[in-house]
């Protein structure tokens, strides 16, 4: 739900996050044990090499004369990092410390406004829905105040997410339909952009009672993804269940039934399987099992997530990591 910066000022590429966990789905946490996050993040462009650098040149802001506003964004890109990690206090508090050093200057406004909805989707994530729908309102009005029109379409994309996260999915719908009519008409709108407000958009206008209008979003979602990102990649799999579960409330059993598996599928070569976005495909596709009277398959599912929230809560050691949740 983090979104792309301006200028690397304010932190490295940070594009939507790829569906939000929808109002039925309960927010949960990935889990990773240590080992695991060690041999995802070797390299130098890893999340923690990436807080070493920063606090470095933090540490040597006078020397280097760096200014407030450099500085601060630094602290976006290690609370950015941190929030990677799944350290979410010191993410919240670099978060902070980036807001208060950018907040009053004139000449890093949208920095500022990135980085309120960055902490945003920090708060959305932990459940912290009130204090994530102040942050994407405020970062709205800072992106109206300067008139960027896809900055401010994202902006609201993000409200919505929020919304949806809430399950106030009249307003979610309501935000998101904005947000698309703006990128479909602006020439510097990515498929990252049109594809993730229209998903958005299909589950908002679908638990809306609105589920034409959602699946008309989803497959036009479907249709951006097939073509810009690989068959088996983490967009692919999300617009499957997205398709998958507008396409099983309006009825269409069979096409829902083939999409929330492949969905599934990819997720689980993409993802952890506590992840939250592996969770709550999981959930969609066993609650379509349960309404289809396939039980046993429905059940199976169930006894798989208990496995695996068990080993969560036994492995000594585990932190807590969205690291995937956003596309570097």
């Amino acid at each position: 739900m983090a979104w792309s910066s301006v200028s690397s000022c304010f932190g490295r590429r940070q594009p939507r996050a790829w569906v939000s966990l929808s109002a039925f789905a309960v927010v949960l946490v990935a889990v990773y044990c240590p080992a695991l996050l060690k041999a995802q993040q070797t390299d130098e462009s890893s999340p923690q090499a990436h807080v070493a650098r920063n606090k470095a040149l933090i540490a040597d802001a006078a020397q280097r004369k760096l200014s407030p506003v450099q500085v601060g964004g630094l602290w976006s890109q290690i609370a950015s990092d941190y929030q990677d990690l799944g350290d979410f206090a010191q993410a919240e508090n670099a978060y902070t410390h980036s807001l208060g050093l950018m907040e009053h200057e004139k000449s890093a406004r949208m920095g500022y406004a990135v980085t309120l909805s960055n902490l945003g989707s920090l708060y959305t994530l932990t459940k912290r829905f009130d204090a994530a729908e102040n942050c994407n309102k405020r970062s709205l009005a800072v992106t109206e105040e300067l008139g960027d029109p896809l900055m401010i379409a994202r902006a609201q994309g993000h409200l919505a997410d929020v919304y949806l996260a809430m399950g106030k999915n009249k307003e979610a719908a309501r935000y998101s339909s904005l947000a698309i009519q703006a990128v479909t008409t602006l020439p510097n709108a990515t498929n990252d952009d049109k594809g993730s407000m229209l998903i958005t958009y299909a589950y908002a206008t679908c638990l809306s009672s609105h589920c034409d209008e959602g699946l008309r979003a989803a497959r036009e979602a479907g249709r951006i993804v097939s073509a810009t990102y690989a068959p088996d990649s983490f967009p692919s799999g999300q617009a499957h269940v997205a398709l998958g579960f507008v396409e099983w409330k309006a009825g269409e059993r069979e096409a829902a039934d083939e999409d929330l598996r492949e969905g599934v599928r990819i997720l689980r070569l993409q993802l952890p399987p506590t992840h939250p976005l592996m969770v709550h495909a999981l959930e969609l596709y066993r609650d379509y099992l349960a309404d289809n009277h396939r039980g046993p398959e429905a059940q199976k599912i169930a006894e798989e997530q208990k496995t695996l929230y068990e080993h969560a809560r036994s492995c000594s050691g585990c932190t807590v990591s969205v690291h995937g949740l956003r596309t570097q």
